[in-house]
């Protein structure tokens, strides 16, 4: 997945020519807007990564000015990278990684925020298993191969010494693995929100074996926290209306992370891959929070390390540049 977005990214960098802010158009756009009024385009990725905006698509408030916002849920990088190498989106919620690949490559996108930590959890059905070390001479699956739920696991199953004694797969998509271990078909898998309160509730004798965010935070006690979602702006967004979208998003993570019912419902009705009945429990341990780019940088760099270790192609080859972090 993450070679085709950089190909894609690679492909459309060098033909795009980014148009002004609002004039974009969305064909996803789920709200029309008065032709005569600028239009902000919203972006987000369906799952954790852009659960605290459920709010915004439910209430689409305006960031004033006379300005209108659209709010479009993704459920693929695939369908976002190109209209963001473009221009035509304003605001993302988005990967880390994916936000930096698209910075390294010229896509003129600044961070505002991170927005979401680590959601990874190994889920396992086996008796014996019950944390990371109790894996050794075992078989484990892990999905999205070359993106975080890789290298997270690789970077803490090598520096716990496990890397050769557990025997790591990649042979199905989150949704097929939550199935198959329900079904019992497999025993032990890594899975992300909401994926991972899906086996919970549904299969009978199924439990966490092994917080990753708590396996990160024993390696790294200076930087315990691993930035997996961010939210990102067009650098020639007006200030004023990108401080008034803030408060907005903020208000709209406050009432998810209060309401995680409530916001099951509304993520049933937009399509974003969390029915009502698992965003109770899965909405709390989404770990929403929100950094501010002036703090944020140092989470982000030790976070990027591991990408840098094992695949720098997944973020342009490179840390982020001062660009990246607007001043405070």
């Amino acid at each position: 997945m993450i070679r085709k977005i950089v190909f894609l990214l690679a492909a459309f960098l060098c033909g795009a020519c980014f148009s002004a802010w609002a004039k974009g158009r969305s064909e996803a756009a789920d709200r029309p807007a008065a032709e005569d009024q600028p239009e902000m385009q919203v972006a987000a990725m369906k799952g954790p990564t852009g659960i605290g905006m459920i709010k915004l698509f439910e209430d689409a408030p305006a960031p004033g000015g006379g300005i209108r916002a659209r709010y479009t849920a993704y459920s693929s990088p695939d369908l976002v990278v190109p209209k963001m190498v473009r221009g035509e989106i304003d605001i993302a919620a988005l990967p880390a990684n994916l936000a930096v690949n698209l910075y390294n490559r010229g896509a003129p996108y600044r961070l505002v925020g991170i927005i979401g930590n680590g959601v990874l959890y190994l889920v396992t059905t086996d008796p014996d298993v019950s944390s990371l070390e109790s894996l050794k001479g075992k078989t484990v699956q892990n999905v999205a191969r070359g993106s975080t739920p890789e290298f997270v696991a690789r970077h803490i199953l090598e520096k716990k010494g496990l890397a050769k004694d557990v025997d790591v797969q990649f042979r199905y998509a989150h949704a097929e693995l939550a199935q198959l271990l329900i079904a019992g078909r497999e025993a032990s898998g890594i899975l992300p929100e909401p994926f991972a309160s899906k086996v919970l509730l549904a299969k009978q004798g199924s439990r966490i074996a092994c917080d990753f965010q708590e396996e990160w935070a024993a390696l790294h006690p200076a930087r315990p926290l691993y930035p997996m979602t961010v939210l990102v702006a067009k650098a020639s967004l007006p200030g004023s209306v990108l401080a008034a979208f803030t408060r907005e998003y903020r208000k709209s993570q406050d009432w998810v992370t209060a309401n995680p019912g409530e916001a099951g419902v509304l993520a049933e009705k937009f399509e974003f891959g969390i029915s009502a009945a698992d965003a109770v429990t899965a909405i709390p341990r989404c770990n929403l929070v929100f950094v501010q780019a002036a703090q944020a940088r140092p989470l982000l760099e030790e976070f990027l390390s591991v990408f840098l270790e094992f695949a720098p192609e997944a973020i342009g080859g490179k840390l982020p540049d001062d660009g990246f972090y607007p001043a405070p």
